[in-house]
This record gives structure tokens, sequence and C-alpha cells, in this order.
């Protein structure tokens, strides 16, 4: 797994979990600088969970870039295994504290990474963010 402070702590509730490399405040940018090589030590079949993008959004970062910064990290997560490797991205969730500019950069973003994951090999959408909404809550992390 792969995630900002929003997974701090879910190896406590996970416990077969090979690996959480969770970095509060990190960035899409910064993941593919901290995790170059890290996955090709994976040697068998495996699913690796991306949840980063908040900051990336606070950051001022257009749709597009966080996308595009996306779609480099799930290559360097794939590249180079004879065995699939899968990745689930997640959706970024919404924060108490997004305005008429955030909310729109996470709207498409979101619609970003869903057609990301169509057009990739053994990639898949989650879309975490809709849990949140159904029940008009927030990641309560960033109020």
């Amino acid at each position: 797994m792969l995630s900002d402070s929003m997974c701090r702590g879910v190896e406590e509730h996970i416990p077969n979990l090979t690996a959480a490399y969770v970095h509060p405040g990190t960035f899409l940018r910064r993941s593919l600088e901290q995790h170059t090589g890290r996955f090709d030590r994976v040697t068998r079949e495996a699913l690796v969970v991306v949840h980063i993008g908040t900051n990336d959004v606070a950051s001022g970062l257009s749709p597009a870039a966080i996308v595009g910064q996306m779609e480099a990290l799930i290559d360097q997560i794939q590249h180079g295994h004879a065995e699939p490797l899968y990745v689930a991205v997640c959706s970024i969730v919404p924060r108490a504290v997004d305005n008429e500019w955030t909310r729109p950069t996470v709207r498409e973003t979101n619609r970003g990474f869903r057609q990301l994951c169509q057009q990739k090999h053994n990639c898949i959408y989650l879309p975490t963010g809709t849990l949140f909404l159904k029940k008009k809550n927030t990641d309560q992390l960033h109020e």
C-alpha cells in the first residue's frame, strides 16, 4: 500500500498486509522518487493499493498534472514484472477544507483516475470518495 496520512495505522487493521508505505503529507511526485525500485523485489502476483493525491489537489496542481503523475507511478510500480502486479487506485476523498477551487479539481481528478485505470492493464479504480459523499462525510483528517 502507498498512502498519505489518510491510511496511517492501516497495518493494525490488516494483519496479512505485506507492506504499507504511509507518508503523511506526501505528493505523487515524491512517491515516485521514494519508491523507485521498491517494487522490483515483488516476485509473485500482488496488489498495490495507491491512496495518494489529496495533497496534490491542495497544492494547486491541475487535474491533468495529477493524473499524469499517477500514470507515471502506476508505470513505475508495474515495470518489469514477470507476474502480474495489479494496481488499485483510490479516489481522492472529500475534505472539510475543500472550497470552490478544490472541489472541481477533486471531481475532475477522480474522473481522470477512473479513465486512466480503464486504459491501463491490470489496474482498477476504487471510488472510495463516494462512500464519504453518501454519508455526507469528509475524511475527518483535514478539518
